[in-house]
């Protein structure tokens, strides 16, 4: 007996009106959960002075090298900042800075945290030193004040007296001393843009979670955030600031490096916003050292010294390049404040040659996320290859004054070459989702039979 007649054809549909058409749909077929190869980080892509130091911390948090390869070279990036740039051509004023971002990904308990937070060492030891000299500096001003006030004082007292004459003006008031910075946890833009006001040569904005910082864009007051991050990018312009009741703040050089963790799972709700044509500015595609290696497998617990030669070698570097840049002889024009490399004569056809072969696939790339990704490599390249000549130049493996050899530029390739794969892994997880989401409701919907 049939409750209600169900006509033929929409049986058809439903796969039910005979045999046939019930065994057409086939066999189902088991949902791909497999994310793109990644290539492995080798020695041969990173500055010969940070392979030990990397490797033994790598080894020690028992997590993978690729988090601390990348937050490495992030942080050095935001040392050097607007204080060296690196122009890629020989007669062009085309210019770069080491500003880069990166991000490294994994889920909970990858030891994203711990490895960024031993990779951070030498910014802490940088930014004590700077509150120490900062304190001493601001003893010094508040005497120099006293003295100056008083002198003013005196020289008013002289002018309002019967002779109506002073010996001379004190002159201008001493002064204030700023405090350098250079990294911050967590802050607004407009608190950044009073840190990089006193900083031009930039600022490391270095998140535990980078979901925080992008979660913060959307909130209600903070919705500039996210456009004066993209313009921070670049690095090498100025940037004003003007609020009713604040004032006008001045940035020489509005330059920015992000480094940060984020689990898959947060990250591929992002890049589902970022595939909208609304929602892609291009943020995600400048974490140009973003990174989602294979988990590793640990077997033991391991509990060593850590190596404190390999350790000072990169402190040293650090404070260098912090400190004292302008020894490592870079060139200087009167036309523009940042002293700059060019790779060497012998080296710039390879670079064009890399640069020409780059523009050209970047059109025929069939993810247009992965399209914008790649061309931004234009700047990444020069960047990796000046952070690695002038690493080598403060650890004096290579001679002061000289430019950018081959190595630098091979390294610098080799390690973009595998940046790639990290990146096609990263925007697989937005291909993918439907096909997890699928899985996921399969689990759910079986665990209730």
């Amino acid at each position: 007996m049939k409750i209600i007649d169900v006509p033929p054809s929409i049986l058809h549909l439903l796969g039910m009106a005979n045999k046939e058409s019930i065994t057409a749909w086939g066999q189902p077929q088991s949902l791909d959960q497999s994310l793109p190869p990644v290539k492995p980080l080798t020695q041969a892509m990173l500055p010969a002075e940070l392979w030990p130091w990397v490797s033994d911390i790598a080894y020690r948090v028992q997590c993978p090298i690729d988090y601390v390869a990348a937050a490495a070279l992030v942080m050095l990036g935001s040392v050097i900042g607007a204080g060296c740039a690196i122009r890629p051509k020989q007669k062009d004023n085309w210019m770069e800075i080491p500003n880069v971002w990166g991000a490294v990904v994994g889920p909970p308990g990858s030891k994203k945290s711990p490895a960024v937070t031993q990779v951070m060492a030498p910014l802490f030891q940088l930014d004590r030193d700077a509150q120490q000299q900062y304190g001493t500096a601001r003893l010094q001003y508040t005497i120099d004040l006293d003295h100056y006030k008083s002198a003013l004082e005196q020289y008013k007292k002289q002018i309002k007296g019967p002779q109506g004459q002073a010996s001379s003006h004190p002159g201008p008031a001493p002064t204030e001393p700023v405090c350098k910075r250079h990294y911050t946890n967590d802050c607004t833009f407009e608190a950044l843009s009073n840190i990089l006001a006193g900083n031009p040569r930039g600022c490391l904005v270095n998140h535990d979670e980078l979901t925080s910082l992008l979660a913060g864009f959307e909130r209600s007051g903070r919705e500039g955030e996210r456009q004066g991050y993209l313009t921070a990018w670049n690095g090498l312009q100025g940037h004003r600031v003007d609020r009713v009741g604040r004032g006008a703040i001045y940035i020489p050089r509005l330059a920015v490096s992000i480094l940060g963790g984020i689990q898959p799972d947060k990250l591929e709700e992002f890049l589902s916003n970022t595939q909208n044509s609304f929602g892609n500015d291009g943020f995600m595609q400048r974490l140009q050292l973003m990174v989602y290696p294979d988990p590793i497998t640990i077997t033991s617990v391991v509990d060593e010294t850590p190596d404190h030669q390999a350790r000072k070698v990169v402190f040293d570097i650090v404070d260098h390049l912090a400190t004292r840049i302008e020894t490592l002889q870079p060139r200087q024009d009167q036309s523009d404040d940042i002293p700059y490399f060019r790779f060497a004569e012998s080296v710039q056809p390879a670079f064009n040659h890399w640069l020409l072969t780059n523009e050209q696939r970047v059109p025929t790339e069939d993810s247009p996320l992965m399209a914008e990704h790649l061309a931004k490599f234009k700047k990444l390249v020069p960047a990796l290859a000046l952070i690695d000549h002038l690493v080598g130049l403060a650890s004096g493996r290579i001679p002061r004054g000289q430019s950018v050899q081959a190595d630098s530029l091979q390294r610098a390739i080799a390690y973009s070459d595998y940046l790639e794969t990290h990146a096609r892994r990263v925007y697989g997880l937005s291909a993918n989702r439907k096909g997890r989401a699928a899985i996921l409701l399969g689990k759910r919907g079986s665990n209730q039979l």
